[in-house]
């Protein structure tokens, strides 16, 4: 009878080829993609002999052989590959801990794979035949008569399966506890139920924000990675075991291991940066280029690796714009530093510091006049909301009637505290929002009609005494409308929440809500504000994108150089910017083949899209360069490298074109001078020192006999 082969590899090509070659060598051959449909797939079919490849999907090599050992035919013959894990360290822990027969490196010598097999099957089954010729006639086992076997492995806890269909999108249609076999029920006062959506393994973070997908995992206590990412590019991995984060990796500017030791003073900027130049001449990691270099030891590495996750798993949170995937596995484990986190703790510091108010608002969209009912949860992590939010917390509220807008208004002035809390209490579990049914139908229609007479007359409206009617009161809704369109749109990003750049993130914050209450389409509930209401929206939308701007310190800094890009009358037109920057980079190829005439129009090109500085600097030496010994050239390049350090002083190589001319022209003293002001602004200007080295030389030279 054909003996039969199980093949556990996530590439469906090396599945496809085994497959095939091992039924020409007449075997019967089972497949499995992943970890656990390969012990789903043993259980099923009772292989002789099982080659699994090491680094799988859910769960990886080492998982799948220990399951086998922990089965009822613990003595199934397995052979291990890989094309990854080639270090000596993991065939040893393979065939000492799980009793791998083989660990195979790929790409795989199929006829010598093919006498591997079947030597293996040889040998396996001579030893089983020994085995049964030894215990012939032997009394019955332990297990056989009934007693319990004290050595039988204890069932392993199976990670959750995730049923891909069910999703929260922030619709109050769509219960936040899942479908409707999967809601709980609410007794004296308290939800008993699973407080969060079935989990998915990828969707927008718009819906599913950060803070739920950290709580759904570590309610669930499932193993894998979480990775993010937004259109900026940026791509941040959080792995958690058993329903804890771990560790966290990040492509961010600042956010990698080298920026962690040259911040805590373990490595100087000039080892960093040499560091770098060795990542990109040699083709290497940031990690092996720092060991390598022996700039830390591994010690010190993983024990950095710790620290940096214990930034950057709060700072995760903030992320409010992109798409997540979430993967079963635990692959990981054993092959990255694993730090102490508590994920209740890192969730909530992660709310309080880094998630920002337009994402709180947009998750509640919908939601507002649904009452926030408290869950078993809640006592449990409550002790944990205090310790970040303090005593004095917006829980002590939560009694399954109030509502998040009364909750909020009810706070005033402190509302910029108290909504990050709400934020809190819903994605960590400890209060939900139940999804409206015909039980509360009626009261979410009362909590909604109330708030629409609470808002029959806009803040702020100024209304006039003398009006009469709704359609008076309609009309003055306009008016403030289109008022404060027309104030906002003229003022910058600052000047909306009348802050400076020493403005805190809390008093900006606060700003923001007071404004966010006043302009929010709530505010004009049963008002006809006609042509208004798109400017409403307008002004709402400039509010939030001015309050995400300045409170992001990598938009804030852009955006502060745009503002005074304007206010020196510079092109603020991406497009122009752009084009302006090719066109730059066009002239510098060209100066360095010596084409000035063309360099000399590109460079004109660029300063009349973007009259940038250093178009202009550059534009001098070209003029210079095209003819050395014409004072007009002369006089036009000094005119333009004047212009360029009078709007930006602190332009290095205009003073180094500077010092370049008088050296051309035999002005030593002026060459010093400037090449010596480039150097302070520019240490590392090779231009500069290699022009006072040259100087240096023509001092020191003797004159003509």
């Amino acid at each position: 009878m054909p003996q039969r082969v199980l093949v556990v590899d996530d590439e469906e090509a090396v599945r496809d080829l085994l497959e095939e070659f091992l039924q020409d060598q007449g075997f019967l051959v089972c497949a499995a993609a992943d970890g656990v449909e390969g012990i789903e797939v043993f259980d099923a079919t009772s292989p002789d002999l099982v080659l699994i490849d090491f680094l799988l999907p859910k769960k990886n090599g080492f998982a799948v052989a220990d399951a086998i050992r922990r089965s009822a035919r613990p003595d199934v013959p397995i052979i291990m590959m890989s094309g990854v894990f080639k270090n000596p360290k993991t065939a040893v822990e393979a065939e000492e801990k799980y009793q791998v027969v083989e660990f195979l490196t790929k790409p795989l010598d199929l006829p010598g794979l093919a006498t591997k097999i079947r030597a293996v099957l040889s040998a396996h089954s001579s030893r089983d035949q020994s085995i049964v010729d030894l215990t012939a006639g032997s009394a019955p086992s332990r297990l056989e008569s009934g007693e319990t076997m004290t050595s039988r492995p204890k069932a392993r806890r199976r990670l959750p399966s995730f049923n891909v269909g069910r999703r929260y999108d922030g619709d109050a249609s769509v219960p936040m506890n899942g479908d409707a076999s999967a809601i709980g029920e609410i007794v004296d006062g308290v939800y008993r139920g699973r407080p969060f959506p079935d989990m998915v393994e990828s969707g927008p973070l718009e819906t599913w924000p950060v803070a739920l997908l950290l709580s759904t995992v570590r309610y669930d206590r499932a193993t894998g990675m979480l990775d993010m990412n937004n259109d900026a590019g940026t791509h941040r991995r959080i792995y958690v075991i058993d329903g804890n984060p771990t560790f966290m990796q990040s492509n961010a500017a600042g956010e990698n291991v080298g920026a962690l030791l040259l911040s805590r003073g373990r490595i100087t900027e000039p080892d960093f940066e040499r560091c770098l130049r060795y990542m990109k001449d040699e083709g290497r990691t940031l990690q092996q280029s720092l060991l390598e270099l022996r700039l830390v030891t591994e010690v010190g590495l993983a024990t950095a690796y710790k620290l940096l996750a214990g930034r950057l798993l709060p700072l995760a949170l903030g992320m409010s714009f992109g798409q997540f995937r979430w993967r079963m596995s635990d692959a990981f484990i054993g092959r990255v530093p694993e730090g102490q986190f508590e994920p209740v703790q890192v969730l909530f510091d992660g709310i309080k510091r880094h998630v920002h108010p337009p994402q709180i608002l947009r998750f509640f969209k919908g939601r507002e006049d649904v009452p926030l009912v408290p869950t078993t949860e809640f006592e449990t992590l409550l002790p944990f909301l205090r310790r970040t939010f303090g005593y004095a917390t917006a829980a002590e509220d939560i009694d399954g009637e109030k509502t998040y807008r009364q909750l909020s208004r009810a706070h005033g002035a402190d509302v910029g505290k108290v909504v990050p809390q709400l934020f809190a209490l819903v994605t960590s579990g400890m209060a939900i929002l139940p999804e409206v049914t015909d039980d509360n139908a009626l009261e979410a229609a009362v909590n909604a009609a109330a708030i629409d007479e609470l808002s029959a007359e806009p803040l702020d409206l100024q209304v006039n005494p003398s009006g009469f009617g709704k359609a008076s009161v309609d009309a003055q809704a306009q008016a403030a409308v289109q008022r404060y369109h027309a104030e906002i749109m003229s003022k910058d990003f600052f000047q909306i929440f009348a802050a400076t750049s020493r403005t805190s993130d809390d008093e900006i914050k606060a700003a923001y809500f007071e404004l966010a209450r006043r302009w929010h389409a709530d505010a004009f509930a049963g008002r006809r504000l006609g042509a208004a209401a798109k400017q409403l929206e307008e002004i709402f939308t400039r509010i939030t994108d001015a309050y995400e701007t300045i409170t992001d310190p990598g938009q804030r800094s852009e955006y502060i150089a745009y503002l005074n890009r304007k206010k020196k009358g510079l092109s603020t037109d991406v497009a122009d910017i752009h084009r302006a920057e090719q066109l730059f980079d066009q002239a510098t190829a060209m100066i360095g083949r010596r084409d000035f005439v063309h360099a000399k129009q590109v460079l004109e090109e660029a300063g009349r899209l973007n009259p940038d500085p250093i178009y202009f600097a550059t534009l001098g030496w070209v003029v210079f360069s095209m003819n050395p010994n014409a004072p007009a050239n002369l006089s036009k390049a000094v005119k333009l490298l004047r212009r360029a350090v009078s709007e930006q002083e602190n332009l290095s190589v205009a003073y180094q074109y500077l010092g370049s001319i008088a050296y051309a022209r035999g002005n030593n003293a002026e060459a010093q001078k400037w090449w010596q002001r480039c150097l302070s602004l520019e240490p590392r200007n090779a231009e500069a020192a290699r022009g006072l080295r040259s100087l240096a030389g023509r001092q020191t030279k003797p004159p003509p006999a």
